[in-house]
């Protein structure tokens, strides 16, 4: 089976797969820019998730390194040779582009922060049902399924499996919100150690 029809034959409402498709976005994502000028590119720069070379060129509005992307379509098209400005700041572009990514993706995590930290402050000490999407620094990344928040767990967590969890605190002003993961009762890691 190829992977476009793997990925749609999973389900969200299960656990396992839930926690899978979840990390397979991560695929299309952290795509970085190469710049060469003359001629093809000293090697070969493959988009990760499409295993093939990809440029992406929308409107000149929307992102600065489309206006560059542009303006050499254009020269091509025309038949003349692209402009110096263009040929002179490509080499600039993937750092420039780099930037304001990371400062774009701060900005969004942050408003979903806060969002997600709003829904859940008038259910501090309640408890809901989670799956663990990823395992992280003696906790994980879990996904409430409703109320629908992704937020970080202190426990022992494994991915992909169904647990509890209980909203310690949740601050919009801060955008935090901390999560325990709930220890099973048939779990013989939660139990005391006898004396």
């Amino acid at each position: 089976m190829d992977y476009p029809d793997f990925v749609r034959s999973l389900s969200s409402s299960e656990p396992n797969e839930a926690a899978f498709l979840t990390e397979a976005t991560t695929l299309f994502r952290g795509a970085s820019y190469y710049a060469f000028t003359d001629g093809a590119p000293k090697e070969s720069h493959l988009h990760g998730a499409i295993a093939a070379e990809y440029a992406h060129v929308t409107a000149p509005l929307r992102r600065l390194v489309d206006r560059y992307g542009l303006e050499i379509c254009a020269a091509h098209c025309a038949g003349v040779p692209v402009s110096s400005w263009v040929r002179d700041a490509l080499g600039q572009l993937p750092a420039v582009m780099a930037a304001g990514t990371r400062v774009a993706s701060r900005y969004e995590r942050v408003a979903v922060d806060i969002v997600e930290a709003a829904v859940l402050a008038s259910h501090i000490g309640k408890e809901f049902p989670a799956v663990v999407l990823e395992e992280r620094n003696g906790g994980g990344i879990v996904m409430l399924r409703t109320p629908a928040v992704r937020a970080r767990v202190a426990g022992d967590v494994k991915a992909g499996a169904e647990i509890r969890v209980r909203v310690i605190d949740a601050d919009p002003t801060t955008a935090t919100v901390t999560l325990e993961a709930i220890a099973d009762p048939d779990d013989v890691r939660a139990q005391p150690a006898p004396e």
